[in-house]
């Protein structure tokens, strides 16, 4: 394998890597050094500009999404009887698992111009945030990050900022 398709490949196995050479921003010779590839880190860095070109820039759409907090929520018992009202369950793309009204914890729901891309930013803004993150998954339109009651404020809040700078 060529010293240029190795750092290709270390770069796709660091996905904040790969979305900082869409975004134009990354020190190559830092990046080289940091993969710590077996060849001349000057060789690995070039080949960073030249996989850097090839890829597609960071999409600047417009995406529009509302970020909407629900607090009391739970998950089903282990029966798989919900509460009465399941009506507005939330259904949480991880298995069978389903959050239900009744429960200790808040969920984060957005809707609109969602994205596996949008719940990573959340989740990662959550986990540098330190807020507990009890389930997350995005199915269709919809978003849905599940943590504890007391850490709903700060969730929201991380919510909407990232998908303002979406």
């Amino acid at each position: 394998m060529s010293l240029a398709a190795e750092a290709r490949d270390a770069v796709r196995r660091r996905p904040f890597l790969y979305d900082a050479l869409c975004a134009g921003v990354v020190n190559y010779r830092a990046a080289a050094d940091y993969l710590d590839l077996d060849g001349d880190p000057e060789a690995v860095a070039t080949a960073l500009r030249r996989f850097a070109e090839e890829l597609d820039p960071m999409d600047d759409r417009e995406a529009t999404a509302a970020v909407r907090m629900q607090s009391g929520v739970g998950y089903e018992n282990e029966d798989g009887v919900a509460d009465e009202n399941t009506s507005d369950a939330v259904v949480v793309s991880a298995g069978d698992a389903r959050v239900t009204r009744g429960g200790e914890l808040t969920a984060i729901r957005v809707s609109g111009d969602v994205d596996a891309t949008l719940l990573t930013a959340v989740v990662e803004r959550c986990r540098v945030q330190r807020v507990l993150v009890d389930a997350a998954g995005v199915a269709g339109d919809e978003l849905v990050l599940v943590v504890p009651r007391r850490q709903g404020a700060t969730a929201l809040r991380l919510a909407e900022a990232c998908v303002e700078e979406r």
